[in-house]
């Protein structure tokens, strides 16, 4: 039985879904996961699944996070980076506290799930414990992924990002929506998309998913639901459960529970373009329709590969006429390639 340590970076929910997704394999495999060790920003509040997860094994700690535009609709970049370097010296010692801690735990692994100060902190690890990075951003790396030419220096920000995390691991797993070929320290392997959601049967039903990233992309819904006394949608989203809503809108709190029984009748996902989400709704065959976060180049990415795979649809705006087009796309083959998950990592683990 092989001991090991995760990394996670905890903005978002895909980081964290994908880390209980390998725990699953893992475990299944007769391993065990020793500590996860969290990052994010101070007041992070880590969904009840993930915490239930790991359990007394759990270890926030503060890392870099983005700062959000005024609309609420996508990230600054320039005023992200000067805050987190100004908070560098913090940092600094957080890394070194965090290198002390993982070798306290004697593990056979360190798998780091994007987290920028854990690849920091991996690189003064002994040779005899293996490093992996997990992540879709890996696919940058790789030639003709669909990124296209938009937000350059978000392009180069992000390729340096994974690129600290390449150089600090012996092998990455590249998530994909389709089978690649990898090159080098990169291995392709499919989403890391938890049992629950590999699983049930979908039923389209009258109302809408919308998940938000940013929740300023509410008013796009809004203004539907004011023109349109028939348009119906359940919102997940970080909004005051009690915010005042045309009739038609439900706004929910984010849990885990309640999103899947939703997504299991919805009538379609609209949603901004975050990796994971699109993952576990293209397992059940939901029609899918994206607009990506603004200045955020990942999403771009992952809007426009989703539509190149065939799995959805991606927008410059929700707006009803677009939603028109949005239907159901064949996913049998990408099912197949999801669910061969635990005989690729199987292949793969002697590689790294």
């Amino acid at each position: 039985m092989a001991r090991f340590v995760f990394i996670v970076q905890g903005t978002g929910r895909g980081h964290l879904s994908q880390a209980v997704a390998m725990q699953e394999i893992l475990e299944s495999a007769g391993h065990r996961v020793v500590a996860a060790y969290t990052g994010g920003k101070p007041d992070l509040e880590l969904p009840a699944y993930y915490r239930e997860a790991f359990r007394s094994r759990l270890h926030p700690f503060t890392s870099p996070w983005f700062l959000t535009l005024p609309n609420k609709k996508g990230i600054y970049i320039g005023r992200t980076m000067l805050s987190n370097f100004l908070r560098a010296p913090g940092y600094i010692r957080r890394v070194r506290r965090l290198r002390k801690e993982i070798k306290s735990h004697e593990p056979d692994g360190v798998i780091n799930f994007y987290e920028l100060l854990g690849a920091l902190a991996m690189r003064g690890l002994p040779s005899g414990i293996q490093k992996v990075g997990v992540g879709h951003h890996f696919l940058l790396h790789l030639e003709n992924y669909p990124c296209g030419k938009k937000l350059p220096v978000q392009k180069l920000l992000l390729k340096w990002h994974s690129r600290i995390i390449l150089r600090s691991c012996d092998r990455v797993l590249a998530l994909s929506f389709r089978k690649r070929p990898g090159t080098g320290k990169i291995i392709v392997i499919p989403p890391l998309v938890r049992r629950a959601f590999r699983s049930g049967e979908w039923k389209q039903g009258k109302a809408y998913l919308v998940y938000l990233l940013q929740e300023g992309f509410i008013g796009e819904f809004i203004r539907m639901a004011r023109e349109d006394s028939s348009f119906s949608c359940d919102v997940f989203s970080s909004l005051p459960v009690d915010t005042e809503l045309p009739p038609g809108i439900r706004l929910h709190a984010p849990s885990e529970k309640k999103f899947r029984e939703k997504m299991l009748t919805c009538k379609a996902l609209l949603s901004t373009a975050g990796f994971d989400s699109l993952a576990e709704a293209a397992c059940l065959g939901i029609p899918m329709a994206v607009v990506p976060s603004e200045n955020h180049f990942e999403q771009q990415c992952n809007a426009r590969d989703l539509e190149q795979s065939g799995l959805g649809r991606h927008l410059l705006a929700f707006t009803r006429e677009q939603l028109e087009f949005v239907g159901r796309s064949p996913n049998e083959a990408y099912l197949e390639w999801v669910n061969s998950i635990e005989e690729i990592l199987s292949l793969a683990r002697g590689r790294f």
